[in-house]
């Protein structure tokens, strides 16, 4: 049975704690780990992106980006970068990590190899989020400077752009006044994708990928520090100070003239929804918190909300009724970042001792501080991660054993079974041999000659009708 955990990070203590929802029970920690708001992002396996591979973490007392693994809760690879990195993000497949500075610059790394495909200024001021689109086709981000730029992935990977040239983004959204504090990327392809930005100026903004155009402003009483939507798109989770703004997407709307309902999504066409303000109406609103809240997220069915908080506390929500299940008080610090996710199985019970330490690990290499030059290139060659396969084809080969039909054609089986008589012929002598074959070849004649003598009758018998039917319609024919 699946189960859920929560990662939670601080950045004053130097554990993060993996912990259930459900129970609030410590399954895992990672040690030497203290990450700014918006610095840790959970790395899934390429080759099972619904399985969480590796943590990767940036510090917020030096120049590094820690990758955490679970066979063990110490540094499993430590990149030095070639300057603070302050926010991390990466891509859905498992391939790119992308960190932005304090400076506004864009690292964009290669996990497996840690090839430095990119390095650009970005904005003008400190990077405050970055995320890559449910597609993996661009990478978003936001910056203090109060805009939010949209960069193809594939111009920044592109090895033939001039890279002394910063590459220009596909969007540049500046319709914030204040710093973006947080980005949500809606599920979707790029022509089909929604974004929500979030900003000091009280307002979160909802974008159309696909045009880039502003949809809807939703304004609130407080400044916006994070967001959270969840996999339908129907909820929108605001935290502004203490409090967590409930905003429902979808309304319902009542046809007077056919006394009917129907549901229509709010805003659009630019407009402005208030949200907590006295002239709105009466705001869902979760109330537990002390101080600025840093972090959201959402369980996998969205049921659950998971909150953390300068307070140094986790507060665990129940979504539909807004009250709080149960707290997370383990950290020593202010709480900047929660995430939940599907319990790794090297988690489990199952995957303990031995079994736990042979579990592959997700290939990964230290990160280049710079990009590595023609000459390098062309002396190193290619660098490919290629997957260990032996435990699926020892599965494989387990279904082909005997006669499954779900793996082997029907061709094949009367191949085994041609192949089965004729080593059971060659075990016996040659005389028992050729009984054997005269044995069968005689029951075959005998079979063979039943099934003629059926067939014979049967054709005179529809002979003799047919005959006497023409004979009697003759009769008629000459009688009129």
């Amino acid at each position: 049975m699946f189960s859920e955990v929560v990662l939670s990070c601080s950045n004053t203590d130097s554990t993060s704690y993996v912990w259930d929802i459900r129970s609030g029970t410590v399954v895992f920690s990672l040690k030497q780990n203290m990450v700014p708001k918006n610095g840790v992002a959970r790395a899934p396996l390429p080759w099972a992106p619904s399985r969480t591979g590796l943590v990767l973490s940036a510090q917020t007392d030096k120049a590094v980006i820690n990758s955490y693994c679970w066979q063990k809760d110490q540094v499993h690879a430590k990149s030095l970068c070639p300057e603070k990195i302050i926010t991390v993000a990466v891509s859905h497949q498992g391939v790119y990590c992308a960190g932005g500075t304090q400076s506004g610059k864009i690292y964009l790394w290669e996990i497996a190899t840690g090839v430095l495909y990119r390095s650009f200024d970005a904005h003008y001021k400190r990077i405050s989020a970055l995320r890559f689109t449910d597609d993996d086709t661009a990478l978003v981000s936001a910056s203090d400077d109060a805009s939010v730029n949209v960069w193809l992935l594939t111009k920044l990977l592109d090895e033939q752009e001039d890279i002394t040239i910063a590459p220009s983004p596909y969007y540049s959204w500046s319709d914030h006044s204040l710093p973006v504090t947080d980005i949500v990327c809606g599920t979707g392809t790029f022509g089909s994708a929604r974004i929500w930005t979030s900003s000091l100026d009280h307002t979160v903004k909802l974008w159309d990928l696909a045009t880039g155009s502003l949809l809807t402003t939703f304004l609130f009483p407080h400044p916006v520090d994070t967001l959270a939507v969840d996999v339908s798109e129907t909820i929108l989770l605001a935290a502004g100070r203490h409090d967590i703004y409930q905003v429902n997407l979808y309304k319902r709307v009542e046809e007077r003239s056919y006394a009917a309902t129907s549901i229509e999504s709010m805003g659009g066409m630019g407009k402005v929804e208030s949200v907590g303000l006295e002239s709105s109406a009466s705001a869902k609103v979760f109330r537990g918190h002390t101080d600025t809240i840093n972090s959201l997220s959402l369980s996998f069915d969205g049921s659950l909300l998971v909150s953390g908080s300068q307070d140094g506390e986790c507060i665990v929500w129940d979504v539909s009724s807004r009250q709080s299940l149960r707290k997370f008080t383990q950290h020593k610090g202010p709480v900047t970042s929660v995430s939940c996710f599907i319990k790794p199985p090297e988690l489990t019970g199952a995957f303990i001792g031995q079994q736990r330490s042979s579990e592959p690990v997700m290939p990964i290499t230290p990160f280049k501080r710079a990009r590595r030059t023609e000459d390098e290139e062309r002396e190193h060659g290619l660098s490919m991660i290629i997957p260990d396969t032996s435990r699926d084809l020892l599965l494989l080969d387990g279904k082909l054993d005997g006669r499954s039909t779900q793996y082997v054609a029907p061709e094949t089986l009367n191949v085994h079974d041609a192949k089965e008589f004729v080593q059971q012929v060659q075990t016996q002598d040659s005389s028992t041999s050729l009984r054997t074959q005269i044995n069968k070849l005689q029951a075959e004649l005998v079979r063979v000659h039943e099934h003629y003598a059926k067939v014979k009758t049967l054709h005179n018998e529809m002979y003799i009708n047919l005959v006497d039917q023409f004979m009697v319609q003759r009769r008629q024919e000459e009688g009129n």
